[in-house]
């Protein structure tokens, strides 16, 4: 990633609230990124960078939108502490979740509550719990019911990349069997190109749906 400090704009006063929360490691210097570069910086994938973009509800920010061929330039910084915030908050609603799918589990083996009237499950409640949980994503799993959504996510990015470079060589090897060259090799990439972006972004649809379900 490149120096260019001189390039940052002042950041707003939520942006800045929200760095200050979830700042950059130490050491770390701020920056301007291309979405190749955030994908490193951030640990995940091309297809992540794209769902997260394409949120409904606070989507990831960025400076400058991908459009007429430049790439995506992201904030480093503000897309760290964006990605922070993000996941305590899904880590919030997932452990909300929990216990409320806890209570009923609880209620469905036979009590009035799952914590009973002292407002906390006894060990005995939770064991029976752990063991019918447990029973459950045995069953599923040997069912085939069941699939953890980061095996499915690792898939689809598995099977993308499979595509992205039989793509990225399908136009070298028409140009060598069909002797193309200048505009109309320049239309293959084209076409190339719409393909793949149209694959990232059905797949990325797909796992927005897993997710959401």
């Amino acid at each position: 990633m490149t120096d260019q400090t001189q390039d940052l704009r002042e950041l707003t006063s939520v942006e800045v609230e929200l760095v200050e929360t979830h700042p950059l490691p130490e050491g770390v210097p701020d920056a301007l990124v291309n979405k190749a570069q955030l994908e490193v910086g951030l640990g995940v994938s091309g297809t992540t960078i794209s769902n997260w973009l394409r949120r409904p509800d606070n989507p990831l920010p960025f400076e400058d939108a991908g459009t007429n061929g430049r790439s995506y330039q992201f904030r480093l910084s503000v897309a760290f502490a964006w990605m922070k915030a993000m996941r305590a908050e899904e880590e919030s609603a997932k452990a909300a979740g929990d216990a409320a799918t806890a209570q009923l589990s609880m209620a469905l083996l036979g009590g009035e509550s799952a914590a009973g009237s002292s407002g906390k499950m006894s060990l005995s409640d939770q064991r029976k719990l752990i063991e019918l949980e447990a029973l459950r994503r045995v069953e599923a799993t040997n069912r085939r019911e069941l699939v953890w959504m980061d095996d499915v996510v690792a898939a689809f990015e598995a099977y993308n990349e499979t595509v992205r470079d039989a793509l990225d060589a399908l136009p070298d090897k028409l140009a060598r069997a069909l002797g193309l060259e200048g505009r109309d090799l320049e239309k293959v990439e084209r076409v190339c190109d719409d393909v793949l972006e149209g694959a990232e972004s059905k797949i990325g649809e797909l796992i927005d749906n897993g997710e959401s379900e």
